[in-house]
């Protein structure tokens, strides 16, 4: 609009002067060239209100004069509208949401931050997240996005902002103290699951998820501190009971087999057997040149050499 208010008030000035020219005798000729230098001039100013260039990345919604959406555009370069009509700029490159510490509050086309997003997790305990979230829009979802939000700013602050907070907050209530502390992954998963099934029909996609810390009270990282040490040291007793155990059983199994091999020795000596021994222990002292002498009922005593 401020460029056709313009080319009208450049045209009309050309006209006047023109005009005053004319009644002047001999002064026709420069009356035409105002005339069409003003002519010139007013059509170069309704350039900017009739093309409008388009960059890679961008959509674009065109609003007629009453406020209805004529359409969009998607492809990069120039595209022609009517002098009445205005552009709505819609950024389709990954967007990001970045919710951290105590950060101020700032929106800028699709792209947000603020503070941390305090939740509840399902132990009721209090924790601050810090999140941060890649999504983009789906060109063909432009038009709708303005009935709803208006411009792009606005449908960062009043919805995608909103959407992010409220889901972050649903999934954390969802999992207990401990998970929430050591299995950032999963959180991670289901809040990216949960963004994706809300936005689904939305046109928005979302690209990544990321958990950037998970804050509790000092009270309780003390507790889970503990917790963890007596894990461990349950963990230790535990494995020191098994190796008891194990060489227990290792001498148990030793001393079964030593028993089993003195049972067998025992058995296997017989009256026979041993009385076998006895005359080959005879027969090798006297190879040996020793005498034995054995009486009636007494206990054999065998001479050795040297003895």
């Amino acid at each position: 609009m401020f460029w056709i208010v313009m080319s009208a008030a450049v045209l009309a000035g050309g006209v006047f002067a023109a005009t005053r020219l004319r009644r002047r005798e001999g002064h026709a000729r420069a009356a035409l060239r105002v005339t069409a230098a003003s002519v010139a001039v007013a059509a170069a100013l309704l350039v900017p209100s009739v093309l409008y260039a388009q960059d890679v990345g961008e959509t674009a919604v065109v609003i007629n004069l009453g406020g209805s959406v004529a359409g969009h555009t998607s492809d990069p370069g120039f595209h022609a509208k009517s002098p009445l009509q205005r552009v709505v700029r819609y950024d389709t490159r990954n967007n990001i949401v970045n919710f951290y510490g105590d950060a101020d509050y700032d929106y800028a086309g699709g792209s947000a931050q603020g503070a941390c997003v305090t939740v509840n997790d399902a132990s009721g305990a209090s924790a601050d997240v810090d999140v941060q979230v890649v999504y983009s829009l789906d060109p063909d979802a432009a038009e709708r996005l303005y009935e709803d939000c208006g411009t792009q700013t606005g449908f960062t602050q009043n919805y995608v902002s909103n959407d992010v907070r409220a889901c972050v907050r649903e999934v954390a209530g969802t999992f207990g103290t401990i998970t929430m502390l050591t299995d950032r992954g999963s959180l991670t998963q289901a809040i990216s699951g949960t963004l994706s099934g809300r936005w689904a029909d939305k046109g928005i996609t979302v690209e990544a998820v990321n958990v950037q810390d998970v804050s509790y009270p000092e009270q309780i990282t003390q507790s889970y501190a503990a917790a963890q040490a007596a894990e461990v040291a349950k963990a230790q007793a535990e494995n020191e009971q098994e190796t008891a155990k194990v060489e227990a059983e290792t001498r148990r199994i030793a001393a079964e087999g030593e028993a089993a091999a003195n049972s067998a020795l025992n058995d296997s000596l017989t009256d026979r057997v041993i009385q076998q021994h006895y005359i080959d222990a005879l027969n090798n002292a006297a190879s040996n040149g020793c005498l034995v002498v054995v009486p009636e009922g007494s206990q054999p005593i065998v001479g050795t050499p040297g003895a």
